[in-house]
Order: structure tokens, then sequence, then C-alpha cells
């Protein structure tokens, strides 16, 4: 047996042994047997050092001065073929020159390396050995390596047999899994590269462009890179790889990410997160999720969320949803406010079935007009926007262009053999002319609407500044009449009505006076028909009736003699179901007896359902309250209604007190109270100002009148000291 220097170990150990009987120990028998011992565990050290270990000792040239006998064995090279060599003569090509690039450094810098390095016999086979390199020697020149190895072969190739194992394992579930799974990694110059790019999804993906996927593979397992990431971009649209590049450096910086991506038909949910190490990203592991069917499911279900289902237009979420693009991109549009004029007389005679598809064939008809580079939405009930691109219709030709169409939407439609006419407002304003926000176009338009209808409805108007005046105007007006009825800044007035023939006063009106902010007197006209388009009217009739009936109650406490208290009614309060319920609750809350209120209407409200205006006035006269006729002679006068309403009293138009004895007023007035008088109404006059218009309605026997000629509308509180000065 060989020592680890060379020497017949038995040889040197017999020769040590001797020297030092003869020289020192030669009359000690203790010592002899000491050393006896001592060189029978030298003998058994060598012995097993040379049998388990692998040794070499190496140069820093890297070249081999000794190995032992277990290297020559496993190696399968005589000692000769190895010494003087390096270690090339071993070295398989499993390794890259980085590995041993560092392992030198190692052991350079006088640290000793451990790993694992597979070596390549003489015949070709493959061993692994379990390698330690220590750095022997002071000084650098001087300094040799020691590799003490360890055969590990058979341990490594049950460690690859189960690799190759789960491998198989993992490579038949990535490969057949619909989903897309990558890594990417670095190299030791810092450049990435996919080292895993497979999946169901990749495979696909790639086979249609004639390339291979990256699948796992038993090198996968090693160090070397797959695919450069520069190179696999090129295999995805640009957009496609800008993204992924982009999101793979955010994931390098430790951050985890989430997107969808479309690879070609396919819409994949994508999560990439950092691979960690001792607190450093080392590489990115991604998974895509084939998400296509969930995604077209969420597109359908959008259009519904977007779509009017009557209509088949679009609907307000989506017209917010594509003005707001538009803008983002600055595409100029016009946006046109569409309001079908007196829809709701169709829909309450006809019924909503037949509303609805007049609906429908309305917006077919808006579809048919414009075919290309317009959208239609439905906003609700009567009203439409429709979205005209400026590149198929020029700016210039808008207001043009919405007068065309309210002609087309003018012809008639034919509906269950019915023939059917209808018309509708336009209002327009343009982007980017008159806003950049999606609410100020909107108000925009909706503002040049409410003037259309203002000028008669059927016709179109665009959006101008000097409209936001009256807007403004409009908005402070109702503030303000609120800001009126909270704050008792409304107050009545009291007209007296005359008797003729006894001059004496026959009873009052009771008119609204407002004292604006305690500023100024507002007359009526200037706010009444704003409040009766806006609902006002209602809190504020109801304020004048149970005002006048508190009054009058009042009056007669006090002994004051007239016949009754006239209230005007608005068509808008006698729509209201509990109209009737709230007259008489006032009069009961007030301690008016019913024969002492006249409620006065005017002939436009005849032009609603009448049988329902019937049933309400004969309610309120049957409870004891008298009903007038106001303003006749300035609407349709129907003289039949006269007949068929119950009515208590007519009242003569004022305008024609004013011109009663020019061209054929004089007849007319006289027709009316011979009429009145025939049908057992008392008539009166309105707007009486002279001496004339006195001595003809006295000819005509007409009893009561109202007017200046008499006296000026009364303070409450001048009512009691009024004095019927007979002229």
């Amino acid at each position: 047996m060989e020592s680890i220097f060379g020497t017949e170990s038995e040889d040197l150990l017999l020769t040590v042994k001797n020297a030092l009987r003869k020289e020192s120990i030669k009359d000690n028998d203790k010592l002899e047997i000491m050393l006896e011992d001592a060189f029978f565990k030298m003998k058994l050290m060598s012995y097993a050092v040379n049998e388990t270990m692998i040794l070499a000792l190496t140069n820093r040239a890297g070249q081999i001065i000794y190995v032992n006998d277990r290297f020559v064995e496993i190696s399968g090279y005589s000692p000769e073929e190895l010494i003087g060599k390096t270690h090339r003569v071993v070295k398989s090509s499993h390794h890259s020159t980085k590995f041993f690039k560092e392992m030198w450094n190692t052991i350079l810098q006088g640290q000793t390396w451990e790993g694992e390095i597979c070596n390549k016999r003489k015949n070709g086979e493959l061993y692994w050995v379990k390698t330690y390199i220590l750095p022997i020697g002071e000084e650098y020149k001087d300094t040799y390596f020691l590799s003490i190895r360890t055969d590990i072969t058979v341990e490594k190739e049950k460690e690859q047999r189960l690799q190759a194992n789960l491998l198989n394992s993992f490579e038949t579930v990535v490969r057949h899994v619909n989903n897309l799974i990558f890594r990417v990694d670095k190299d030791y110059n810092n450049e990435s590269y996919f080292s895993l790019l497979t999946g169901k999804i990749a495979t696909e993906y790639f086979k249609e462009r004639g390339i291979q996927a990256i699948h796992p593979s038993s090198e996968m397992f090693g160090e070397q890179p797959f695919q450069s990431l520069k190179l696999a971009m090129s295999y995805f649209p640009k957009e496609v790889s800008g993204k992924l590049n982009e999101n793979i450096t955010k994931v390098f910086l430790g951050e985890e990410v989430a997107y969808k991506e479309w690879f070609g038909s396919k819409c994949i949910h994508i999560t990439i997160s950092p691979i960690e190490q001792n607190g450093k990203v080392t590489g990115a592991i991604g998974i895509g999720n084939d998400i296509t069917e969930l995604e077209n499911t969420r597109t359908t279900l959008s259009e519904l969320a977007y779509k009017d289902h009557l209509t088949n237009t679009y609907n307000t979420a989506a017209l917010n949803r594509d003005i707001q693009l538009k803008i983002l991109l600055k595409e100029p549009f016009s946006f046109l406010y569409i309001d079908l004029d007196r829809f709701k007389n169709i829909n309450d005679s006809l019924g909503h079935v037949t509303g609805d598809i007049l609906l429908q064939k309305v917006s077919r008809r808006m579809k048919s007009f414009y075919k290309e580079g317009a959208q239609i939405y439905r906003m609700g009930g009567d009203e439409f926007v429709i979205l005209l691109d400026d590149q198929e219709f020029p700016c210039k030709n808008y207001l043009l262009n919405a007068q065309q169409l309210i002609k087309e939407i003018e012809k008639p439609f034919y509906i269950d053999e019915m023939e059917l006419y209808i018309s509708c407002s336009i209002g327009l304003s343009c982007f980017p002319l008159h806003g950049s926000e999606y609410a100020a176009l909107h108000r925009a338009a909706d503002l040049a609407l409410n003037v259309s209808k203002e000028q008669g409805r059927g016709t179109a108007v665009l959006y101008e500044k000097n409209l936001e005046e009256g807007y403004i105007n409009k908005v402070r007006l109702e503030s303000d009449i609120r800001f009126g009825l909270e704050n008792d800044e409304f107050f009545l007035v009291y007209q007296p009505k005359v008797n003729l023939f006894t001059n004496k006063v026959h009873g009052y009106e009771a008119l609204i006076r407002w004292n604006r902010k305690g500023k100024n007197i507002i007359p009526p006209n200037d706010y009444i028909p704003f409040a009766e388009e806006t609902g006002l009217i209602i809190p504020l009739g109801r304020y004048v009736l149970h005002e006048a009936c508190r009054q009058a109650a009042e009056w007669l406490q006090k002994g004051i003699a007239f016949d009754t208290v006239s209230v005007n009614i608005s068509p808008a309060e006698l729509e209201q179901n509990d109209f009737v319920n709230n007259v008489k609750d006032i009069l009961l809350e007030t301690g008016l007896p019913p024969q002492y209120l006249e409620l006065e209407i005017t002939e436009n409200v005849l032009m609603k359902n009448l049988n329902k205006l019937l049933s309400i006035l004969t309610e309120l006269k049957n409870y004891g309250i008298r009903i007038a006729m106001d303003d006749f002679g300035a609407g349709f006068s129907n003289f039949r209604y006269l007949s068929e309403l119950p009515i208590h009293t007519l009242k003569i138009d004022s305008m024609f007190m004013n011109r009663i004895f020019e061209r054929r007023n004089e007849v007319i007035v006289s027709s009316i109270i011979r009429i009145g008088l025939s049908l057992g109404l008392e008539v009166v006059a309105e707007g009486v100002e002279t001496e004339e218009v006195i001595q003809f309605l006295k000819r005509h026997k007409c009893k009561i009148v109202q007017g200046f000629y008499y006296s000026k509308p009364l303070n409450a509180r001048d009512v009691p000291d009024f004095n019927l000065m007979v002229k």
C-alpha cells in the first residue's frame, strides 16, 4: 500500500520505528509499547484515507503534482497520465466557464471551496464527487491546493432519476394545462433570459408562428439560459412585448404586477411575481390564465349595460363613456339634445304600448337618417341625444342638419292602422366650442333645448353664450321663490268686486304679491309662468288658498260683509290627486264656510282630461264651493262647456274692457253677457276703468264688475275701512 506521499507505508514506518528503538527507547519497554501503538494507528489512518477519499495536490498553475490510489481508480487514468496535467483531463462539459471561474476566485483568495463536480472517466463515463479544495502554504508563491473528494455518483444518479420523474410530471402538467407559465432569470452579464416559457397557450401561440416554446427539461436544473429576453420579445406584437418588458422590469424592482393581454384570439390574465433569494430579486415567475370566455362574457354584459333595450340605441351610461373618450382623444363633435313634442299626449291617450312602439319607430328613423358618423342614445322617456362626428357632419352645418332631422321626424308614423304625427325640439352644443367636459356640453344643449321649446317647439336652437344669463336668472328665481315662501315674502291683496245696481261690495278677488328680498314688489307675470313650469305653483297656490280663507274667516268674525272671496287655481293644482281634500282641509282649518269661497279656473284647463275635471268641480260644488270661469274670451271660448261644467260665475276677460267699442268687441261682449245670463250664470266684467264701459255694462244687465274704476287691489288691513265711492 502506498502512503499519501507515494512511499511504501510499511517500509517507512519500519524504518522510523527501528531508528527510534535504537536511538531513544531501546531500553524502555513502556515507550516501545507506546510507539508500536502509535505507528499502528498511523497505519490504519493511512489505509482509511486512501480507501475512502480521492486526493489530489495541485499547484497554482493548476498542474497535478500528486494523486492517491483512489483518484487513479475512479478516473481510470494511471498516475503517469495524471501527474503534470491539469484537471481538464477529467473535465466534463456539464459545468460552465463561470462555475470554474468562481471556484478559482475562491481558492486564490485563500478560502476553502466546497461543491459538487461532475467529472469524466477515461472511458467517457461521468462520475460525481463531493469536493473540498483547501489552499496549503503561507506565501502565495508556495501555495498548493489539496483536493479532498468523495464519490457521490450513486446518490447523484438517484437524485437525477427523482428529478427526471418530477420533471416528467411537471412537463405533462404545464404542457397540457390551458395556461401560460414562464420564468425570467439573469445571466452573469446581468442579461435577462427566459428559462421557461411553456403551457398550452404558449405552445399554440408559438406553433402558429413556427417557433418552439421553451418547455421544462433537465437543463432547467442547470445553469444554461434558453432564450434571451430580447429575442423572445420579437415573437410578440410590439405593444404586447413593450408592456411585458415594462412589467418584468417592475418585478425585478420587487413589485408584483397583474394585467390582461390579448395573445391572438385569447385574452390572458398575467400575474408576474419576483423570485427572491437572501433579500435580493434574482428572477421573475409569471402565470397566465386564459380568461377569453370570461372577457367575452364581460364584454357582452358591458354592452348590455350600455344599451337601451326598448329602442336598441345606447343609454346614458354609454353616452358618458363615449363623450369622455372623444374628449380625451380631442375629436370634435356635436351634441344634439332631442325632446319629442307632446309625446305624453300620445302615451296618455293611446297607451304606453303604442307609445313604446312609436319610440322604437322614431329611433329607427333617426338611425336611417344618419346612417354613419352618428351615435344615438336614449336618455329616458321621450328624450334622445345624438353625437355627430365633425368629419361626417361639420360644425357649421349642425343647425341645418338638425332642422332636416325635425322634418324627417314630422313625417307620419303608422301604428295599428293609425296615422300618428309627432315633432321634436332640438338643442345643440359643440365640442370644444361650447365646453371641454361632458357636464358643460350637456348643460349647453339643455339650455338650447329649453329655448327651442319656448319658441313654440318643432325648432332647433344652437347654444349661445347669452342663453347663460337666462338660465342663471331662472336658477336664481327658483331659489328666491323657495326662499320667499319660507320667509313670508309673499302676501295677498284683495280687489273689490262691485254690484253695479246696488253700489255695494259683492266680494273680493285674492291676488298674490311678492316683496322680493324686501326690496321691490315683483309683478305676478314675472314669476307665475315660471312657477307653473317648475311646479312651484303648487306650494304658491296652497299658500294663496290658505291665506285667503284665513283672512276671509277673520273678516266674517269682524262683521265685514261680502258674498265670496275668489282664489285663482292653476291647471297644475287641479291635476293633483289630493286637490279636493286639500281645499276641504284648509276650509276646516281656517273655519271659513264653503259658500264664501269661489275658485277661479281658466279656459285652458278644459284642454286636460275633461271627465276628471268634471268630477273634481262637481265634488267641490256639492261641498258648497262656488266655481268661476276666469278670462273667458281669451282662449278658444267653447260655449258648450258653459252648460256642461258645474260653474256659477262667468268672468269676461279684461282685454275686451279696454277696447270694447272697437270693431266688433261690443257685439262679442254683449253676446257673452246675454248667453251667460241665459244659462243662469253670474257674469263679471274684469278690468273696468271708464264710465263709458260702466254704462255699457249696465245697459246689458252685467251686474258685477271689478277694476280700477272703483278700486285698486287693497291690502288686507285696508279692507275693513274701505268705503265704496260711487261716481
